[in-house]
């Protein structure tokens, strides 16, 4: 299974600066070349040394190993949030 997008995401307002909460759609090619969309919700966090610390949460079951699905979404949702698509 490979990631194709994270879509509609929605920033959830809280009133924590240096904490952002979104909820989002992540589509996923399968192997039988089909799409899935799971929901899913995460959170980036400025520690005070710098870093930005993702965390990720699965809303919907996945039946694939975790591990390299969170990577992906990881690695996407840094990618978005270099590039300044997650306001």
């Amino acid at each position: 299974m490979k990631l194709a997008e994270i879509s509609d995401i929605v920033k959830k307002n809280i009133p924590l600066h240096y904490r952002n909460e979104y909820t989002a759609n992540a589509v996923f090619h399968t192997h039988a070349g089909k799409l899935l969309s799971k929901r899913i919700e995460f959170v980036i966090e400025m520690a005070p040394t710098g870093h930005k610390d993702i965390r990720i949460n699965l809303v919907d079951a996945i039946d694939y190993p975790l591990v390299p699905v969170l990577k992906s979404l990881k690695d996407e949702i840094q990618s978005l949030d270099r590039k300044g698509l997650l306001l």
